[in-house]
């Protein structure tokens, strides 16, 4: 395997870690307000995330796209800049005089 497929395989391992920890719906959390006239009261619950971040599934879902998306690209840049510099013809240094 290849140090650039290393490269996108680890960032694409990382960016759904992250995902998992800011986006996974894991607890359930609700609220319930009685209120003297019946018609006001209301009830509403709700999914959060690991670190307490209102979430739901297609957060998680989208999240984890996005985060996945663009860590790809940051690593298929980087891996592809350094090994421009193997492609161009090498440039005799200057000479001092």
């Amino acid at each position: 395997m290849s140090a650039r497929t290393k490269a996108l395989l680890w960032t694409g391992v990382g960016a759904s870690a992250v995902a998992f920890v800011l986006f996974a719906p894991l607890f359930r959390a609700g609220m319930c307000v009685d209120a003297q006239d019946s018609a006001r009261s209301f009830c509403r619950d709700w999914y959060t995330s690991l670190i307490g971040v209102e979430t739901s599934l297609w957060m998680w879902v989208g999240g984890s796209a996005v985060l996945l998306g663009v860590g790809l690209f940051v690593a298929w840049q980087r891996t592809r800049r350094g090994t421009s510099d193997a492609r161009d013809p090498e440039i005799p240094p200057r000479e001092q005089a």
